[in-house]
């Protein structure tokens, strides 16, 4: 498997651990905890494990912007738009309250605007470069 490849398997896991970790938090809610230093959130027993999940996909966006969001070639983000899709179903499953509702619309948005974006900026760039409008260092 090439490079690509990789790249859109990453993509599809990426997509997929995050859907699910924030899915999970969405879940969760928010336990407000008060002390001398005020009030904060945290994640309720049982849903941790969402919270770190969703980071370490965070922490992971600069391999996979490496890898998948590629303006020489669209084709390795598909991977991201069916992890999206997976990441949809399951938080379509987890239920439909508002917080369910906006997450699975910005999970849908993803997974169809990333492979659109990509395409059109790669198409500009290879319009440029067939008419020679690129500039090059000197």
């Amino acid at each position: 498997m090439n490079s690509k490849g990789w790249g859109a398997l990453y993509g599809l896991c990426f997509a997929v651990a995050f859907g699910w970790g924030v899915t999970g938090v969405v879940e969760g809610g928010c336990d407000w905890v008060y002390d001398s230093r005020g009030a904060a959130c945290e994640a309720p027993d049982g849903y941790g494990w969402y919270t770190v999940v969703a980071v370490v996909a965070v922490l992971s966006l600069p391999p996979l912007g490496w890898t998948v969001i590629r303006t020489d070639d669209w084709r390795p983000s598909l991977g991201f738009s069916v992890g999206a899709a997976v990441a949809l179903g399951i938080t379509l499953s987890a239920g439909v309250t508002r917080g369910f509702l906006i997450l699975a619309a910005v999970e849908a948005a993803l997974a169809v605007g990333v492979p659109f974006v990509l395409w059109g900026v790669g198409c500009t760039r290879t319009r440029a470069e067939k008419t020679g409008r690129t500039s090059t260092p000197t």
